[in-house]
C-alpha cells in the first residue's frame, strides 16, 4: 500500500490527465486512450481493451467469485479549465463522474495482491451514460454477468446507493385553429394547450414523481394564435411505480387536440438493504472512520440498467459532492479521493472475507 502522500500524488496525476481529456458523449475515445495508457504505464492490471463501442475494460484476478467496478467516462457538455488550487481539483467531470473512476481505477489495483486468487476484478469505463447508454446497454446485449457491481457515481463518499428513481422521455404535441392575437378568448392557442396539459400531468402524478420541461416548441412570434405546439418532459418515477402509472397519467392529463409519445423507459431500481456489497462497502468506510449510510437518489444512473441484467447486486458510491454534477463548479479534493480509493480497495478484500464466511456457515 502505498504511502498517504505517493496515493495522492498518483490521483493528482491520473485526475489530472482525465479531466483534461475533454470527453462529452459520443467523443469518448481521447479520454478512453489517456486513461488506457494510464492503467498499463502506472497499475497493476493482467488486461486493458476496448469493445464495439468503446467501453475500456482492465481486469485481473482468478477465482469463482466476479466484481465489476463500473464508471462512466463521458461528461455533459461544457469544457472547463483544469484547475489544481490546495487540495482540490477541478473541471469537467470531477464529481461525475471521473473523479470516481480514477479514485476506484487506482483503488482496484491497490488491492490487486490481496484478492487477485480468489476474486476476478473489472474496472470498465462506459461511454455514453449522459446519452443513450449505448455503453451499459452493450454490456447487457453480449450477456455479461458478475456477482457483484459498484457503479461509480458521486455519493457524498460516505453514501452507499441502493436505490435510483426511473426516468422517461416524452414528447407532448398539441394543435389548435390558430386565429387573431387581438381575440385570444375565442380559440384556445396550441402554447396554451400544452401549458395545460402539463399543469395537469403534474397534478396527476403521485408522490416522488418529477416533471421536468426541457423543451418547447410553439408559435413564431407573428399576429397568428399558434396552430403547433410541441413540449418535450422528462419524468422521473420512484420505486413502486412504472410504465403503468406514467401512461395512466399522461393519458388523463390530455386535452382536445393533444397527444403524447414516451420515446425511452428505464424503470426504477433497488437493489437489497442487506447485500454482501452494501455490507462490505459498509465496513470498510468503518474501517476508515467515514460513517456510512444507505441512501436513495432522486436521479437515473446505469445501475438502472445493469441491475437484473449483469447482476444481482449493484450498488452505486463514489466521492464527490452530487449537487455539483453538471455544474461549472465541478470539483473534489483529493483527500476524498484518496479515502475513496481506499475504501475501494478494502471493500474488495472485505468481498472475499464475506463470501468466504458464507460458504462456511452453509
Amino acid at each position: 500500500m502505498p504511502s498517504p502522500d505517493a496515493l495522492r500524488r498518483l490521483l493528482l496525476e491520473g485526475a489530472y490527465q482525465l479531466l483534461s481529456a475533454y470527453s462529452p458523449t459520443y467523443e469518448e475515445s481521447r479520454a478512453v486512450s489517456v486513461l488506457k495508457r494510464f492503467i498499463m504505464s502506472r497499475l497493476r492490471y493482467d488486461n486493458v481493451s476496448t469493445d464495439s463501442v468503446g467501453n475500456l475494460i482492465a481486469s485481473y484476478g482468478r477465482g469463482d467469485a466476479s466484481i465489476a467496478l463500473v464508471g462512466h467516462i463521458d461528461t455533459v457538455p461544457g469544457h472547463l479549465p483544469v484547475r489544481v488550487e490546495g487540495d482540490t481539483i477541478a473541471g469537467r467531470g470531477a464529481v461525475d463522474a471521473k473523479g470516481p473512476l480514477i479514485a476506484a481505477t487506482i483503488g482496484a489495483s491497490l488491492a490487486r495482491d490481496a484478492v487477485k486468487d480468489k476474486l476476478r476484478v473489472y474496472l470498465i469505463a462506459l461511454v455514453g451514460e449522459e446519452g443513450p447508454s449505448h455503453g451499459a446497454w452493450e454490456l447487457v446485449n453480449r450477456g455479461e454477468r458478475f456477482d457483484h457491481v459498484i457503479i461509480l457515481e458521486p455519493t457524498g463518499g460516505s453514501g452507499v446507493v441502493i436505490e435510483y428513481r426511473g426516468s422517461a422521455s416524452v414528447t407532448v404535441t398539441c394543435r389548435a385553429p390558430g386565429g387573431h392575437t387581438s381575440s385570444p378568448g375565442l380559440n384556445v392557442s396550441a402554447c396554451e394547450k400544452l401549458f395545460q396539459v402539463i399543469a395537469a400531468l403534474r397534478s396527476g402524478l403521485g408522490d416522488g414523481f418529477s416533471v421536468a420541461t426541457t423543451r418547447i416548441s410553439c408559435g413564431d412570434g407573428g399576429g397568428i394564435l399558434p396552430r403547433t405546439g410541441v413540449m418535450k418532459v422528462n419524468v422521473r418515477i420512484p420505486w413502486g411505480s412504472g410504465f403503468r402509472e406514467l401512461d395512466k397519467a399522461l393519458t388523463e392529463s390530455l386535452i382536445s387536440g393533444c397527444s403524447y409519445t414516451i420515446s425511452s423507459y428505464i424503470p426504477p431500481a433497488r437493489s437489497r438493504i442487506n447485500s454482501p456489497l452494501v455490507r462490505a462497502i459498509f465496513r470498510s468506510l468503518i474501517r476508515l472512520s467515514v460513517r456510512p449510510s444507505l441512501s436513495r437518489k432522486a436521479g437515473t444512473s446505469d445501475m438502472n440498467i445493469l441491475l437484473g441484467r449483469v447482476s444481482d447486486d449493484v450498488v452505486a458510491f463514489g466521492p464527490g459532492d452530487p449537487s455539483l454534477s453538471h455544474t461549472d463548479k465541478e470539483r473534489v479534493s483529493l483527500k476524498e479521493l484518496s479515502t475513496a480509493a481506499l475504501a475501494y480497495a478494502s471493500s474488495l478484500k472485505e468481498l472475499v472475507n464475506i463470501r468466504h464466511r458464507g460458504r462456511e456457515s452453509r
